[in-house]
């Protein structure tokens, strides 16, 4: 018997103690990945060996058993499920084991047991009430897993120790070199194995429920293969099985290179989890990006959307699938892509997948794209309702904030927009004699002037950074950023040449000219303040004979 504290240094030459009367008593073996685990529970004359073993680790396990007692003193043997690497054995165990010793085990293994050839009674748990009293206030308490991965597999508990032996749950594919998951990489052991022997992710999610409702806090869980998995990996591996889709084969159709078949599911798990995160379309596509590339020599990833707005939008990692409105389809009738959408939720939708050139996509890789249709779809119904809601806001803000008769903003956009940081230059123009020329010409001839002015000026300002404003009746406002005396002067002078170059003649009013008053916005003040001092000086201006520009310096 040993036992040690240090679970790295355990020496599984002989019996290893895991928990207080609790030993291993199986096989690591360095030439197989999957290791096979056999425990044994001393408790006096009611002691149990679980999940004995096959004929080839038998007499190996017997041996440990041994350093901890005498085998007479073995009372039950638990079998979790009847697979031959843990129970091929029991024959071994007919004449070794005490008078009345009894083989644990449910209906559904026990009609397969019996071919083993042991000789030893079957005691069939379900008519037990699915418990072992193993003396005192000791419990062996089992539950079904079904088909986790044998039709009535079985989980047991030990009550004293609070050791949970969960057969092929938490089982792994491992070297042999370890007895303990040292840490949650072990998960990366587990995957793979339960990926290929369990049938379903919701059959998984199932079992593992039933485990965290009947037993929620056990301190150590003791699976059949793999390594043992103490305490303070417990809720992670929970938490990361949970996670996986099983039934590998499923995806095979009639292709069983189980490689390309493991490497397909772990991006499809990837990917869904990916899609499914709560983030922007763009952070989505990227990380959906990041996880093809792991497994495909992809190049890139584009989405064309038909809207009834927009037309026909691409989404694609060259503009980090912001949405650019786009005349047509570039790739070839045929070209494989995905189809999503078109159901009244979601526009018609095509999505490729770009790969480096002569490369092809795997067929295992396209059933495992073709499931993701259902995630893709929920990001773009999402993406594309905030795109609608947001564009609709723009929408309203620009009606709200343009004059209709010019085109250019109204009073409405200064508000809070130029707040007093940037220093600048704010030009107020007046148009000359405007009531005149409504007098004489009408009020269309007036608006035709009005327009024409907000034109040259919307010519003259940079679009990026000023600003031009029909500031009331024949008044208008230039706010420019970043601009000196100078410039401001040059920018007024050729609004003023530009206008007084115009003719209305479809309405007989003839020249059209503007007086300008230029004044500087200091850097801190209240942009209220450069516009009266610009307001002051065009009064100036006016007067001084009109068609002119006066400046605030």
């Amino acid at each position: 018997m040993r036992y040690e504290t240090d679970l790295a240094a355990i020496d599984t030459r002989g019996a290893a103690q895991i928990a207080p009367n609790v030993y291993w008593v199986g096989s690591l073996r360095r030439d197989q990945r999957c290791q096979t685990h056999a425990y044994l529970l001393d408790a006096g004359d009611q002691s149990v060996l679980i999940d004995p073993g096959s004929s080839l680790t038998i007499e190996a396990t017997l041996a440990k058993v041994r350093e901890v007692l005498d085998p007479r003193q073995v009372r039950w043997i638990v079998c979790h499920n009847a697979d031959p690497d843990a129970c091929a054995g029991l024959p071994a165990l007919d004449d070794v084991v005490g008078e009345g010793a009894a083989i644990v085990t449910e209906w559904r293994a026990a009609a397969l047991l019996r071919h083993y050839g042991s000789h030893l009674p079957l005691h069939l748990i379900e008519e037990h009430d699915w418990a072992l009293d193993l003396g005192g206030a000791r419990r062996l308490e089992l539950t079904l897993t079904p088909y986790l991965h044998f039709p009535g597999a079985l989980c047991a508990y030990d009550s004293a120790s609070r050791v949970l032996f969960t057969g092929d749950l938490f089982g792994g594919l491992t070297n042999g070199e370890h007895l303990w998951a040292a840490d949650e990489s072990y998960f990366e052991a587990a995957r793979p194995f339960h990926e290929h022997y369990m049938p379903s992710g919701d059959i998984l999610r199932a079992g593992l429920a039933t485990l965290q409702r009947r037993w929620p806090e056990p301190d150590v869980i003791a699976p059949q293969h793999g390594q043992i998995i103490p305490t303070r990996l417990i809720a992670p591996m929970f938490e990361r099985l949970s996670t996986l889709e099983c039934g590998i084969f499923l995806q095979a159709r009639g292709d069983l290179d189980l490689g390309a078949l493991l490497q397909a599911s772990d991006m499809e798990r990837k990917l869904e989890q990916a899609l499914l995160a709560s983030a922007s379309l763009p952070v989505l596509a990227e990380r959906a990006l990041g996880v093809l590339r792991e497994h495909l020599p992809v190049t890139g990833l584009e989405a064309y959307v038909a809207t009834e707005d927009e037309g026909l939008v691409l989404f694609a990692d060259a503009d980090q699938f912001a949405g650019t409105p786009v005349s047509a389809n570039p790739h070839r009738t045929g070209e494989p892509f995905l189809s999503v959408g078109g159901d009244g939720t979601l526009p018609p939708t095509r999505v490729y997948l770009l790969l480096a050139e002569d490369a092809e996509l795997p067929r295992q890789f396209a059933t495992a794209l073709v499931r993701l249709a259902e995630p893709i779809r929920v990001a773009f119904i999402e993406h594309l309702a905030q795109r609608r809601a947001h564009q609709d806001h723009q929408r309203m803000l620009t009606e709200t904030m343009t004059d209709h008769l010019t085109g250019l903003h109204n009073r409405r956009i200064l508000d809070g927009l130029y707040a007093a940081s940037d220093p600048g230059a704010v030009l107020m123009i007046d148009l000359d004699r405007f009531k005149e020329i409504n007098d004489a010409r009408g009020h269309d001839a007036g608006d035709a002037a009005l327009r024409q002015v907000a034109a040259v000026i919307q010519a003259n300002v940079r679009s990026r950074s000023d600003l031009g404003v029909r500031y009331g009746g024949d008044e208008f406002l230039v706010v420019l950023r970043e601009a000196d005396e100078t410039l401001a002067v040059q920018i007024a002078e050729r609004i003023r040449h530009q206008i007084e170059l115009l003719t209305t003649s479809a309405h007989e009013i003839g020249h059209v000219s503007v007086s300008i008053g230029v004044a500087l916005h200091i850097s801190g003040e209240p942009l209220e303040l450069a516009i009266t001092r610009a307001d002051q000086v065009l009064l100036a201006a006016k007067a001084e004979g009109r068609n002119r520009i006066t400046t605030a310096w």
